[in-house]
């Protein structure tokens, strides 16, 4: 073994030993509402879903200024979706229909702390959900992609299967807070095309999801 593979190696050693012996260990329990909403081009959203947030968090600190913040929490997610209901011979009647579903999510965050005193951080990273729904599949009246011609648009309660299977994305946001309480603020962008769902395939349609979640967590120690 040579003096470079030696230094190397020392030096490794003492940057992990280092970074143990700086690094700190929390776990909590976090709770919070969410906000989410839908994008499509299958539908207008005329409002999204207010739900709750629950789970668990943890934080691994490496030093006083970064750190990383994994996270699981069951969260309530939707949107209803302008939706028309067709009458003969007049104009469609614009109604609403709720594609409300939940989903369990787990996501790693990486914090930075500006300032080393100051308990605020900004935080980046990213989620992985998986949802499951209860949706209506008896309501066939109501029709979305097109809010003129019943010929060309789709029934809502067809696009239920969107909201089952997976989702992830990026997200973003900040987090204060020391000790045993912290308040997040986050914002999350679903990048997959959940419109795949129906019927396992993809004709160019498209449907994703974001989300605001504050949330406050208390950590046991």
């Amino acid at each position: 073994m040579n003096f470079k593979t030696l230094f190397v190696a020392a030096l490794l050693t003492a940057t992990t030993a280092t970074i143990s012996a700086q690094a700190r260990y929390q776990m909590g329990f976090t709770f919070g509402s969410n906000y989410s909403s839908l994008r499509s081009d299958l539908f207008t959203t005329s409002s999204g879903r207010l739900g709750f947030a629950a789970g668990c968090s943890f934080v691994i600190g490496l030093g006083d200024q970064f750190e990383l913040n994994p996270e699981i929490v069951f969260t309530q997610k939707g949107a209803s979706a302008q939706a028309a209901y067709f009458l003969p011979e007049e104009k469609a009647d614009i109604r609403t229909y709720q594609y409300f579903y939940n989903t369990f999510e787990a996501g790693v965050f990486a914090g930075y702390k500006p300032v080393a005193d100051v308990p605020f951080q900004l935080q980046a990273g990213g989620f992985f959900g998986t949802h499951f729904n209860n949706l209506d599949r008896n309501n066939t009246e109501l029709y979305v992609g097109d809010y003129e011609d019943i010929n060309n648009a789709t029934r809502a309660a067809d696009l239920n299967e969107a909201f089952t299977g997976v989702d992830f994305g990026p997200a973003v946001g900040i987090s204060a807070g020391d000790g045993r309480f912290r308040a997040n603020f986050r914002y999350y962008m679903g990048a997959r095309n959940l419109y795949g769902n129906v019927y396992g395939v993809n004709d160019g349609r498209y449907i994703r999801t974001n989300s605001l979640r504050l949330t406050l967590t208390y950590f046991l120690q």
